[in-house]
């Protein structure tokens, strides 16, 4: 007994001596790396990340980047129980419906190879079993639309229209300027099964080859869309009752409150300047930001982030700015990516104004971003402010406007245009 009562004893002393020098291996660790000067290695750098996981530092794109979606999809579409249903224009139905499918959506998108397809096999493929839709209001590149759905894909081609055939195991791709290309494509059924339980919508059906639209276009069977009427407001971002809205936008500039300014045009305009840049604020909701390459707003520094995390770093960037300009301007819109254009070590984002899941068109892009190796170099921004009518409009139904197009296969969009006095809806050909 005693000899085992000794070995018990000897055994916990050599576990603790063990388990203290284990600690102070850590201590020491810990130590010399808060001594190192971590400021200049890349976010990549596995020092880096370790320091940052013991540290919590606030530094690094990896901690930067929000991964919030820069757009929402326009319409959202799955088959269950033998018939298509689908939802669109609306936030509400639009989230509830991301909730359900986003488990398959990233199954779907989890990397393959795309080669060009013919529009009849997407049409074969339409018919083949279930399928799923995911369409944007804009060319949203694959791999940022892979991300927000969960998925990975290295693709930068920009799409607008995502359409996964269960039946074929294929995944079709729509681009901007209409090219079709496809990829092999397979999810388990039982994340097809469960995305299918809580998925609720509208009975529609695709198009398919008998109008002269895209065939994956939404026709839905009993289609009343009735959207209010407009009405534009005025907006002073120097109004002193709207607390720290010009504050708040100053600081996303990297402007502090006691910038310096002149004024122009009676006070309706604001020019703050500092060594490197300029913004410029219209009262009435017009800013425009220009800076050199080295600007004080950086979307990540030189290392921390390239290839797609680079993208996803300037998209967090530009997204943060305008929820800050629009809660400025007290406007009830928000912004979502329309298009994403990449020339070399220079990106340019352009997004559209959203009201209510609604575009809202004007004879200029409503925001646009420019950025060279992750410096925001200039950016225009046109705030504009709007109050539902009580008057509605029933926009014309998908089914009748296919049935009214003509020539090339083609998109149909609905969106709020300028009509006089008022933004009106409707829906037109793209």
């Amino acid at each position: 007994m005693n000899q085992a009562g000794h070995s018990v004893k000897n055994t916990a002393k050599n576990v603790s001596l063990i388990v203290l020098v284990l600690l102070l291996g850590i201590l020491c660790a810990a130590n010399w790396l808060a001594g190192m000067n971590v400021d200049q290695m890349p976010a990549d750098n596995l020092l880096r990340r370790a320091y940052d996981h013991v540290f919590g530092g606030a530094v690094g794109y990896e901690l930067r980047s929000s991964g919030v979606a820069a757009a929402e999809p326009a319409q959202l579409a799955l088959t269950t129980d033998g018939q298509l249903y689908g939802v669109q224009y609306s936030l509400t139905d639009i989230d509830a419906g991301l909730e359900a499918v986003r488990p398959l959506w990233a199954a779907v998108l989890s990397d393959g190879e795309l080669e060009q397809a013919e529009e009849a096999e997407l049409v074969a493929a339409l018919r083949a079993g279930d399928c799923a839709l995911l369409r944007y209001h804009g060319a949203i590149p694959l791999s940022v639309a892979a991300g927000w759905m969960g998925g990975s894909w290295q693709s930068d081609l920009a799409v607008e229209t995502l359409v996964y055939t269960a039946g074929s195991g294929r995944l079709f791709v729509r681009t901007d300027t209409g090219a079709l290309y496809a990829a092999a494509a397979d999810a388990d059924e039982s994340v097809l099964h469960a995305a299918q339980q809580g998925f609720r919508g509208l009975p529609c059906q695709f198009s398919g080859e008998a109008y002269a639209v895209y065939p994956e276009t939404l026709l839905f069977d009993r289609e009343t869309l009735s959207l209010p009427l407009l009405k534009a407001g005025n907006i002073d971002l120097f109004d002193p009752q709207s607390g720290t809205g010009l504050e708040d936008l100053l600081d996303a500039f990297g402007f502090t409150p006691y910038a310096n300014y002149y004024s122009e045009q009676n006070d309706r305009v604001r020019v703050f300047v500092d060594d490197v840049s300029t913004l410029r604020v219209n009262a009435a909701g017009l800013i425009q930001y220009a800076a050199g390459a080295d600007g004080t707003v950086r979307a990540y520094d030189a290392g921390e982030a390239a290839g797609h995390a680079a993208l996803d770093a300037q998209l967090d960037c530009a997204r943060t700015i305008l929820d800050t300009a629009v809660r400025a301007g007290e406007t009830d819109t928000h912004a979502s990516l329309y298009a994403v254009q990449r020339n070399g070590d220079r990106t340019t984002l352009v997004f559209l104004q959203m009201y209510g899941g609604v575009p809202v068109l004007g004879d200029n892009d409503f925001a646009t971003f420019v950025f060279e190796n992750g410096s925001l170099t200039s950016a225009t921004i046109r705030l504009q402010r709007f109050h539902a009518d009580e008057v509605r409009r029933t926009v014309l139904p998908a089914r009748q406007a296919a049935a009214g197009a003509q020539g090339e296969t083609r998109s149909l969009m609905v969106a709020y245009r300028s009509d006089g006095d008022y933004f009106a809806p409707s829906r037109f050909y793209l």
